[in-house]
């Protein structure tokens, strides 16, 4: 397992994605990812996208596992790298179809992906994550916050606040996202800038009408309820995503040690 890792090809920018957007940054939390590998459980890389981080873990030595929803990019990295006797690819969606056997992997990086996931899904993907992990291994999640600055307008926060009395356990979800960025744009004298990223999202082939953002620490409570240690939880910037205006704590940050 001790290939290169192949060159990127001169086109191997942002690949027009069918399962959501696939950024070309690497995920904030990818040395705590590369450093759960134990050298005999491979790392798993759920929503590869463009691989850049999978990149990252095979340059440390690694063993990855990249998965995708998405054929045609799954297939691209194939010819991407082929030779590569350190990664191989995956079709994977969650959380009804996780192709793996039990106690399978040290680290499970699954970035920018719980989006477009209902209550539902995300508690059985949680599921998921605790049966495929080795004891010990860590699910690591990136996600976006209930408190994207660029949501406020819409008043998100209050509306799943206000869900929460409830329902505490419930997650939260934007039933129609389209027309919440319309309503947004509506309400917010919106720039050249923010109507050009409104139109590309219009135009987007996104894996569902819905979108999901999260309360960190109702996030970390499924995890912990479902056989896991909160090793890490905050919210950060994330700079990368497609809106107009950001803040700093648009996306979680959590890291779940199986137990």
């Amino acid at each position: 397992m001790n290939a290169t890792v192949s060159s990127p090809s001169p086109l191997y920018t942002p690949l027009a994605h069918q399962g959501g957007m696939a950024f070309s940054v690497t995920n904030v939390l990818i040395n705590d990812w590369i450093a759960s590998w134990d050298g005999r459980h491979p790392l798993l890389d759920i929503g590869c996208g463009n691989c850049n981080n999978s990149r990252k873990a095979l340059e440390t030595g690694a063993t990855v596992f990249a998965a995708e929803m998405d054929t045609a990019a799954i297939e691209q990295h194939k010819r991407t790298f082929k030779g590569n006797e350190q990664i191989s690819f995956h079709y994977l969606k969650l959380p009804q179809e996780v192709p793996f056997q039990d106690n399978s992997f040290s680290g499970i990086l699954c970035s920018e992906v719980f989006h477009f996931l209902t209550h539902a899904d995300v508690v059985a993907t949680v599921w998921e994550f605790h049966r495929i992990l080795a004891p010990g291994g860590k699910a690591i999640v990136t996600c976006a916050s209930e408190l994207i600055k660029a949501f406020q307008v819409g008043g998100i926060q209050e509306q799943q606040e206000k869900q929460r009395i409830h329902s505490p356990l419930k997650l939260g979800l934007i039933p129609d996202y389209i027309r919440f960025l319309r309503n947004i744009l509506e309400k917010s004298s919106p720039t050249q800038l923010a109507q050009e990223i409104y139109d590309l999202m219009k135009q987007k082939t996104l894996p569902t009408t819905y979108f999901s953002c999260f309360n960190p620490q109702q996030l970390a409570m499924v995890f912990s309820r479902l056989g896991f240690e909160i090793e890490h939880l905050d919210t950060g910037p994330a700079d990368h995503y497609p809106l107009w205006e950001h803040g700093k704590d648009d996306q979680v940050r959590l890291i779940a040690v199986k137990k």
